[in-house]
């Protein structure tokens, strides 16, 4: 895997070796051989500890309202995401051990296939995942709008596996992470921006060119849904706010339908990798990294 190239995806659709439709409960392209989650699945290595680390319910001071990715997009609507958002190797703290908000997801959020994204197959031979998957927006993503929940393995920190490019802090202090190699939902699919072609705006060959910036990001999130209601720390995929990361004609915010959901994997995995460029432009760098952040 190039330094500048997004984690190459699990085969899916082709050749028979993904679903074709999300009627047996997965996704269209789903890979055959990973398990499709929608809660997560705990590692038998957690000890009451792991556990308690990321089960202890905020005050409803630390927690933020979020946009439900089921709600309608108008033109006067706004994020209530707080800025200051958790990044997944944040471990639920902020700077000096100072809490942050978590986003809370919405209790109404159905489990299961999401309806605001598609894996799909990408074909274009200058993409580094040439070949592989993406996660494409289904529809319009306003600015920090939830995409999805991140749903993997949650595992201790210390047990973490050094090949995985699937993994991510839940709560450093506590030693939890989640990883979605071996099992997960669609949001295992966000590509890296670095390598991605550029974007072209406008019809025919006059279009202007706009430089591929990440437009989504990782956060920690507090999920009600989860233990029957008593809730737990997760991590979830939201479209970056206007202005965080972005620049140029990217500012304006939001993913349109159809556009590639993409995320910056930070300068952590990157120089872990050979030939790495450890370019931490735009995104979350340094918080929300993946790979050997857990090892």
């Amino acid at each position: 895997m190039g330094g500048s190239k997004p984690k190459p995806q699990q085969e899916g659709g082709g050749g028979g070796g993904g679903t074709k439709s999300s009627a047996s409960g997965v996704p269209k392209n789903w890979p055959a051989h990973i398990p499709y989650l929608t809660t997560p699945l705990y590692s038998p290595k957690l000890t009451a500890a792991h556990l308690a680390a990321i089960r202890i319910p905020p005050s409803s001071s630390s927690t933020a309202a979020i946009v439900h990715p089921t709600t309608t997009i108008s033109s006067s609507s706004s994020s209530s995401t707080s800025s200051t958002s958790n990044g997944a190797s944040s471990g639920g703290g902020g700077a000096q051990g100072q809490p942050q908000q978590l986003p809370t997801i919405p209790r109404d959020l159905k489990p299961g296939p999401s309806a605001s994204v598609r894996i799909t197959p990408i074909t274009n031979p200058s993409h580094p995942a040439n070949g592989q998957f993406g996660l494409f927006a289904a529809r319009n993503l306003r600015p920090g709008e939830l995409i999805l929940p991140y749903l993997g393995e949650i595992h201790p920190g210390s047990a973490a596996d050094a090949e995985s490019d699937y993994d991510l802090w839940l709560d450093r202090d506590g030693d939890v992470a989640v990883d979605a190699a071996r099992v997960g939902n669609e949001a295992r699919f966000v590509n890296d921006y670095r390598g991605v072609p550029d974007l072209q705006s406008g019809g025919g060959g006059g279009g202007v060119k706009r430089k591929r910036r990440p437009n989504a990001e990782f956060r920690v999130v507090w999920d009600p849904r989860l233990r029957g209601g008593k809730g737990e720390k997760g991590m979830g995929v939201f479209v970056l706010l206007v202005g965080k990361g972005r620049k140029g004609a990217a500012e304006k915010g939001g993913i349109g339908k159809g556009e590639e959901v993409l995320v910056s994997y930070g300068k952590g995995f990157w120089g872990g990798r050979k030939g790495g460029d450890g370019d931490g432009e735009g995104g979350e760098d340094g918080d929300g990294e993946v790979g050997s952040e857990c090892g």
